[in-house]
């Protein structure tokens, strides 16, 4: 069991780092267009059709490729005054039970938001745009971040944290 974790975490690791790097291209995908349509339009009076759309979709997919990453490093936003003030027996409870109403919250979120991907999909919904585009194109990312997400607050749970830690110290290399 402890190598079937061991080959999950891996994988779970490496998706949360590839979307990460991929949010970090979309960033700068998204500076690059900007400065593009920038200069097409106040140099040469050529502005683009679909800067202003590329920039809200590739703002929307690296906002949730990177939110994995986040969630791993622990970067997200914490008010830790009532778990800093408790004996530490009770902080372990108390961040056991954040972790898995965190995971609870973030798993039926991705939950609802997977339901209108799939609606988006049956119904040939697009976007409202100059150049239209499948809206679950865009939508499927909030999905995926949320997801992986979740799957970070179960993983930090401490119960589930001695396990992963026993699984990580018997993995090779």
């Amino acid at each position: 069991m402890n190598r079937v974790l061991a080959r999950f975490f891996a994988i779970h690791d490496w998706l949360t780092q590839a979307a990460a790097v991929l949010a970090a291209f979309g960033l700068i995908g998204i500076v690059i267009s900007y400065v593009y349509e920038v200069v097409t339009r106040y140099f040469f009076n050529a502005p683009t059709a679909w800067v202003s759309d590329f920039v809200s979709y590739a703002l929307c997919a690296s906002i949730f490729l990177a939110l994995p990453k986040v969630t791993k490093d622990k970067g997200h936003v914490a008010v830790t005054i009532l778990v800093d003030i408790v004996p530490k027996r009770i902080a372990d409870t108390m961040h056991t039970c954040i972790n898995l109403i965190g995971f609870g919250c973030l798993g039926f979120a991705a939950y609802i938001s997977l339901q209108e991907n799939i609606r988006q999909y049956t119904k040939n919904i697009e976007t409202l745009a100059i150049v239209p585009v499948p809206q679950w194109w865009i939508s499927s990312f909030i999905t995926f971040g949320l997801a992986l997400s979740s799957i970070y607050f179960l993983r930090y749970a401490p119960a589930s944290q001695r396990v992963q830690n026993d699984v990580l110290a018997e993995r090779p290399g």
